[in-house]
């Protein structure tokens, strides 16, 4: 991950006012599919396609992804936009994939496609980190069962 440079003008401030929230709306609807592939992979049988929860994400992607199309870049802020819209595009992927089947793949792809793109995103300009618990202390270390 390349460090955050620190000087921005006052359009790229903008620019970062304007999109924070679709980003932080990205980044749960991305959560909140992840959370229904928890469920579902656990045998809770919670029923994707009709989950209320889909709904609430589909409504919250729509008014993310119109804000990001919305939101003008500056030279700065290029890659961090072009990253916000390829997550967009991914998570509009997993939320139709969400509404057609229970399969899980169709839509782990690409919400894990999208959170990369937001992590991408987030390296590129400061106030869009994602909080990472690899390292933290409620990590479970992956071991050997040899």
């Amino acid at each position: 991950m390349t460090p955050v440079k620190t000087e921005l003008d006052d359009a790229t401030v903008a620019y970062i006012l304007e999109t924070r929230t679709a980003f932080e709306d990205l980044r749960q609807v991305a959560a909140q599919l992840a959370g229904l592939l928890v469920l579902e992979a656990a045998g809770a049988q919670s029923g994707i396609p009709e989950h209320p929860m889909l709904k609430s994400a589909v409504q919250l992607h729509a008014e993310a992804a119109e804000a990001v199309q919305r939101a003008r870049a500056t030279p700065r802020a290029r890659r961090h936009h072009e990253s916000l819209l390829h997550a967009s595009v991914e998570i509009h992927a997993a939320l139709a994939a969400a509404r057609q089947s229970l399969a899980i793949d169709p839509i782990l792809i690409p919400v894990r496609a999208a959170y990369a793109h937001l992590q991408l995103a987030s390296a590129e300009l400061p106030g869009f980190e994602i909080v990472s618990f690899e390292q933290g202390c409620c990590a479970v270390p992956m071991r050997s069962t040899r």
